[in-house]
């Protein structure tokens, strides 16, 4: 308990002065070249509603309601539906292990895989709960996160166990939000689990070497992690790490880079992180981290690489990319060109969007629609006011659990009452039935967030 609390502090004490970084470089990173960027995003609009993306291999694939999967070889210029049914289940992740095993997960338990490169998807029962997030190292080994448990199975969903069951409770019950899965290969599995739902909490690791039979607690000293994921057959994590802390007047937090084979000992990554000094590289995938509104910087490489793209106040943690191509997921698809640059230097624009995990593990069930993914950035960035504020929303959901409309009050300035409305009209609900049929429905909620002016 005395190295849990100790460990604690720390955390808490990197929070602050990561705070206290942002409040003092309230910037952007954007290119130093020249050359002007296209400033027009092309919006996409399909049958179905877009979800979530992810790339292999230069392709852009979606997945969305309809349990509809598609796929862009031609930089987002056009699609290709790859599996569709009509009225079925809501996709919400899909990726690929490599070029030719690809799976996909959602509402109703639906677990799909494609083992041909995602030209046929062939369906798999795990249960008809929801699946909020996902990780499969190949055909048979994963783990799975549903509203109320934590699973792995060793036989591609046919058998399923409860992660660390008996083992470290009071730590899963202390961090209870799952904001990464990673499983690595069929040996090695692993789990950031953070005491918040944003990106800047603190966090443990709970990994496995033996296929998840048992289970152990790991940490990065005196690290906030950003972004668990694998790249390159290791664990990778983005974040900040305190440093100076017996120095005169304290540590500083700087931005860090870490990898490791099995989530244990881990090595600092030799490639440059200068770039994410500023906003901190936020909202990872294996192609590259947001370091700012504007630029990819992917540090998963002996030398680090920036790739341009226009600013957007839309922009979603939910992207893709191409060679030339980058595609979010808002209130629709939009896709924009990507220009390789040299180098960074500082501008200003919008803020990066900050990754959110879905809700704690096992929260306790409401009357009225269910909340598959209502994530919401509870710390905002704005020069037009600070303090915490509640905000009503009211909330158009259709049949399928997707919002239609949202209406706020309350919010400070118009900036923020944007972004709210920008991220409420992104959560997705359980179809709300009566008498056994979906049916439309509007819900009144609130959120409570908190609002700090930038120096």
């Amino acid at each position: 308990m005395k190295q849990f609390a100790a460990t604690m502090k720390s955390d808490i004490r990197s929070l602050v002065l990561l705070v206290a970084t942002i409040l003092l470089l309230g910037l952007t990173i954007t290119s130093a070249a020249e050359e002007k960027l296209p400033t027009a995003w092309n919006s996409h609009d399909f049958q179905f509603h877009v979800l979530n993306t992810t790339a292999v291999s230069g392709s852009l694939w979606i997945c969305g309601t309809d349990e509809a999967i598609a796929v862009s070889s031609d930089d987002g210029q056009n699609w290709e539906v790859k599996h569709r049914t009509p009225d079925g289940n809501s996709l919400l992740n899909i990726d690929f292990v490599n070029d030719s095993f690809g799976y996909a997960t959602g509402t109703g338990g639906i677990f799909l895989t494609t083992e041909d490169g995602g030209k046929t998807w062939l369906s798999r029962s795990v249960g008809r709960d929801t699946i909020l997030q996902a990780s499969f190292s190949d055909s048979q080994h994963g783990i799975i996160r549903t509203p109320s448990s934590l699973l792995f199975t060793p036989g591609g969903g046919q058998h399923v166990s409860v992660v660390s069951d008996g083992q470290n409770t009071d730590d899963i019950k202390h961090f209870p939000y799952t904001f990464g899965l990673v499983a690595l290969d069929p040996a090695h599995l692993g789990i950031m689990i953070k005491q918040g739902s944003a990106q800047y909490e603190g966090q443990r690791f709970l990994v496995s070497s033996d296929s998840g039979k048992t289970w152990s607690i790991t940490l990065i000293p005196d690290s906030t992690i950003y972004s668990f994921l694998r790249v390159g057959g290791q664990y990778w994590a983005v974040g900040t790490q305190v440093i100076g802390k017996d120095k005169p007047g304290g540590g500083h937090a700087v931005a860090a880079a870490f990898y490791s084979s099995d989530g244990e000992k881990w090595t600092h990554a030799n490639s440059d992180v200068s770039a994410c000094q500023l906003e901190m590289c936020v909202a990872c995938k294996k192609e590259g981290c947001f370091s700012s509104n504007g630029l990819i910087t992917n540090v998963f490489q002996e030398k680090t690489t920036y790739s341009e793209f226009p600013s957007n106040a839309a922009l979603t943690s939910k992207w893709s990319r191409s060679n030339s191509t980058i595609c979010f997921v808002g209130g629709n698809l939009q896709c924009a060109s990507l220009k390789q640059v040299d180098q960074a230097k500082n501008a200003e624009g919008p803020p990066s969007p900050v990754a959110v995990s879905p809700g704690p593990l096992g929260a306790a069930t409401t009357n009225g629609p269910q909340c598959i993914l209502c994530q919401m950035d509870r710390m905002l960035l704005d020069k037009g006011a600070q303090g915490a504020f509640t905000i009503k929303l009211t909330l158009a959901i259709a049949k399928n659990g997707i919002v239609t409309n949202v209406e706020s009050e309350g919010a400070p300035t118009p900036e923020i009452k944007s972004r709210i409305e920008q991220q409420a009209q992104q959560w997705l609900f359980e179809p709300y039935l009566k008498n056994g049929e979906r049916m439309n429905v509007k819900l009144n909620t609130s959120v409570r967030v908190n609002v700090i002016k930038p120096r």
